[in-house]
C-alpha cells in the first residue's frame, strides 16, 4: 500500500511570525518521521485558496494548512467540493478551529493527527454567494478586537485577545441590526453579533456554546448593549459561555439567517477582517461540506 503524500500550505507570517519561528522544528520532525510531503509558502492574502486548488489538481487527497484560523479558512475555501481531507497544524494567534475540533494546539503534537487521525465531516457557513467560514462570522466588537490583535506587535494568543477586548469594552459603539429567519425575527441594538459554526472565537471566547460543527445549523448570538462598566463584568461570562440567560442576549439556531443594518458594520471571518455585503446579506449552513483530520478516538 503506497504511503500517503501530503501537501502542506504554510503561512509563515501567521501568529505575527510565530509560524516562521516554529516551522523549522515542524519540518525537521516531518523529515525525521519520513513523512512524504510537498509544501508551498504563501505570500499574499487569499493565495492559499488558489494554492489548495492547485494541490487538488496535482492529485493530493490530504492537504494541510499550517498557520492560524485565517489560513485554515483560505485552504478550506479552496477544498470545498473536492474529494480531499483537510489537516491542520496550528501556528496562529487564536487557533479557535483546532480548539473546536480537539486538535492539539502544539504543532508537533498535531503532526500525530495529520498522520494517524480520523476523518470527520463537518459543516461550513456561507456568506452571500461564494465565501465560506469554518468557524464563524463575527460582527461588531469581536471584529474590532480581531483587528486590534492583528495590529499588535508584542502580545500574542489569548492575552492579546483579552487585552483588546477590555480596551474595546470602554469605547466600541453599539449598532442597530435586524436578523430574520424562518419563524423568528430580532431587532437588536448590538454590541456583538456572532454567526457561528463552532463554539469558540476570538482566542477562546465561547460565544456560541450550543454550536456543533456537524448539526446542520448555524448559531446566531446577538449580544445587546450594556452600560460601559457592566460590559466589563459581562466579558468573563461571554468568555466562559455563560451569557445566554442574560436578557440582552438573543440566541437562535437555524439553517440560514438574513442580516440587515443601515449601520456600517465591521466583521471578521475566522479571525480575519472581512468586508460584508452592504445593506442586507444572507448567511446559511452548508451541511457536511468538509472532511477534517481529527484525533482518533
Amino acid at each position: 500500500m503506497p504511503t500517503e503524500k501530503y501537501f502542506l500550505i504554510v503561512n509563515l507570517i501567521a501568529g505575527r511570525g510565530r509560524c516562521k519561528a516554529i516551522f523549522p522544528k515542524v519540518k525537521l520532525e516531518l523529515d525525521r518521521r519520513h513523512i512524504d510531503y510537498d509544501l508551498h509558502y504563501t505570500n499574499e492574502p487569499l493565495e492559499a485558496v488558489d494554492v489548495a486548488k492547485m494541490g487538488i489538481e496535482a492529485g493530493f487527497t490530504r492537504i494541510a494548512a499550517m498557520g492560524g484560523d485565517g489560513t485554515v479558512n483560505e485552504v478550506a475555501n479552496g477544498l470545498l467540493g473536492a474529494d480531499v481531507t483537510l489537516g491542520v497544524i496550528p501556528a496562529g494567534t487564536g487557533n479557535d478551529f483546532v480548539r473546536v475540533m480537539g486538535i492539539p494546539s502544539d504543532p508537533l503534537a498535531a503532526l500525530n493527527v495529520l498522520t494517524h487521525g480520523a476523518e470527520r465531516t463537518v459543516d461550513v457557513g456561507r456568506v452571500a454567494a461564494d465565501r465560506y467560514f469554518v468557524n464563524g462570522l463575527g460582527i461588531g466588537i469581536d471584529a474590532q478586537v480581531a483587528r486590534d490583535v492583528l495590529a499588535m506587535e508584542r502580545l500574542r494568543g489569548a492575552p492579546a485577545y483579552l487585552y483588546a477586548a477590555v480596551k474595546e469594552v470602554f469605547r466600541f459603539p453599539a449598532f442597530d441590526v435586524r436578523i430574520q429567519s424562518l419563524g423568528w425575527e430580532e431587532s437588536v441594538n448590538c454590541l456583538s453579533l456572532g454567526i457561528a459554526n463552532g463554539k469558540y472565537c476570538g482566542g477562546g471566547f465561547m460565544l456560541a456554546p450550543r454550536a456543533a460543527v456537524d448539526d446542520g445549523l448555524i448559531d446566531v448570538a446577538a449580544i445587546g448593549d450594556f452600560p460601559k462598566l457592566e460590559r466589563l463584568f459581562r466579558l468573563p461570562q461571554a468568555r466562559a459561555g455563560k451569557h445566554l440567560d442574560l436578557p440582552q442576549v438573543r440566541y437562535h439556531q437555524a439553517a440560514e439567517a438574513t442580516v440587515s443594518s443601515e449601520a456600517q458594520l465591521i466583521a471578521h471571518m475566522d479571525g480575519e477582517p472581512y468586508k460584508l455585503p452592504s445593506g442586507s446579506f444572507r448567511v446559511q449552513v452548508v451541511p457536511r461540506a468538509l472532511r477534517v483530520l481529527v484525533p482518533a478516538s
